[in-house]
C-alpha cells in the first residue's frame, strides 16, 4: 500500500485547517500541522512521510533547514508563500510553489504529480 501521508507545517491556525481538509478529502493521511520548524523536523525524524507541503514563513523561522533534510532523505515537497519573493524559493527551485490564494486550484494536483 502507498505511503499518503503528508507533513504539513504552517503557522497561520485558519490556513492550516483549510490545508487539513484539502488533504484529506484527497484521502491523504496529515502528519501536522506543525507551527514551527522545530516540530516540523522532529515529525520528520519521527515518520518519514511521502510528501510535505511547507509554509515558507514561519513566524521568525524559515523552513530552508527542513526542505533541506527532505531532499536527503529525497522526500518531495512543496511550499506555499504569499509571495514569491522569499531567499528559500531561490535556494529550492526545484521544488513547486503553490501561491496561498490559489491553493484550491493547485495543492492537490500539484501533490498527486510530485507522488507518482
Amino acid at each position: 500500500m502507498m505511503n499518503r501521508s503528508i507533513l504539513l507545517v504552517e503557522d497561520d491556525p485558519a490556513v492550516a485547517q483549510m490545508l487539513v481538509e484539502m488533504l484529506e478529502q484527497a484521502d491523504f493521511v496529515v502528519d501536522g500541522p506543525h507551527a514551527s520548524l522545530s516540530d516540523g523536523m522532529e515529525a520528520l525524524a519521527r515518520n518519514m512521510p511521502a510528501g510535505a507541503v511547507l509554509d515558507i514563513r514561519l513566524k521568525n523561522e524559515d523552513v530552508g533547514l527542513l526542505a533541506d533534510d527532505l531532499e536527503v532523505y529525497d522526500i518531495p515537497y512543496l511550499f506555499c508563500s504569499a509571495s514569491f519573493d522569499h531567499p528559500t524559493v531561490a535556494k529550492h527551485p526545484a521544488a513547486p510553489l503553490i501561491f496561498k490564494p490559489a491553493l484550491h486550484m493547485r495543492l492537490i494536483s500539484t501533490l498527486q504529480r510530485m507522488l507518482h
